[in-house]
């Protein structure tokens, strides 16, 4: 049995951990935890093999996410920084990817429950997992197509002189130059594209228009407080996140790039620590 790969197997024995699957002389574990429910034996049962934390065989009829033979999503659950990250594929144990493919710059790696799309591989008696290059995302070849100056949810996977590279839900490489990101972005970072072009080598995409339509949301919602509450609010650039957040139900950094806006379109303006509507 090859770790990484799903199979159907018979359970052949019961024992105080679990049920033994396979045939006498080539059996592996399927832990009562990683079982579903009740089972008796000679049912077959369709597992995924892996390895366990001591490096041995076992079976889980948990569903991966991903598997030798079939790349998926994984949601990063540890950051380490001496030996990279580790992801959740829905089995018993998380897998890790190392930081020979993560980005040489740390404040680019993904942080906790960001999503990578990876492929695994088997190291000895472990398994790793590698994110899917440019290259290997292409070669999925997926029916999916989109309409231009449609928004689809995406994850950065690859930040370059050039731009960043982020693959939609549907697996699909978008590449957005540099001249169309206005933002600081890392890898697994969850992000809104725009598609602006397709040609031969995939889609091209902005980070722009989605920027500046969440920052007119933003304002909306200053203005409107201001509004509300005579023109005038307790609240400017030096304000606690706390304060913001309670107030405006905003992120400290939308809140000042949105203020910022305004101040710099004479809108508002500061004093004694309130910011005052001015037209």
């Amino acid at each position: 049995m090859q770790a990484g790969l799903s199979y159907e197997l018979k359970i052949i024995r019961k024992t105080d951990l679990g049920y033994m699957l396979g045939e006498e002389n080539d059996d592996v574990l399927l832990h009562f935890k990683e079982a579903h429910g009740e089972h008796n034996i000679g049912d077959t049962l369709h597992v995924l093999i892996y390895f366990d934390k001591k490096g041995r065989l076992c079976a889980t009829e948990n569903e991966p996410f991903v598997s030798l033979n079939k790349p998926g999503f994984a949601k990063v659950c540890d950051v380490i920084s001496s030996i990279g990250v580790f992801v959740n594929i829905n089995t018993g144990k998380d897998i890790l990817i190392s930081k020979d493919y993560l980005p040489y710059a740390y404040n680019m790696w993904p942080n906790v429950d960001d999503t990578l799309l990876i492929e695994l591989k088997v190291k000895k008696d472990t398994i790793v997992g590698k994110p899917l290059n440019r290259f290997e995302i292409d070669d999925i070849h997926t029916d999916v197509s989109y309409e231009i100056n449609t928004y689809q949810e995406a994850y950065v996977y690859r930040i370059g002189e050039a731009g960043i590279n982020c693959v939609t839900k549907d697996m699909v490489n978008v590449f957005v130059h540099k001249s169309m990101i206005r933002d600081t972005y890392h890898v697994g970072q969850m992000v809104v594209v725009k598609i602006v072009y397709k040609n031969a080598s995939g889609y091209n995409g902005s980070f722009i228009e989605h920027k500046e339509k969440m920052i007119d949301s933003d304002r909306e919602i200053i203005l409107n407080y201001l509004t509300v509450n005579g023109g005038k609010m307790h609240i400017d650039a030096k304000s606690s996140s706390e304060e913001i957040e309670a107030k405006l139900h905003l992120s400290r950094k939308a809140f000042k790039r949105a203020l910022g806006g305004l101040y710099k379109d004479h809108i508002v303006d500061f004093k004694d620590g309130y910011t005052i509507k001015i037209k």
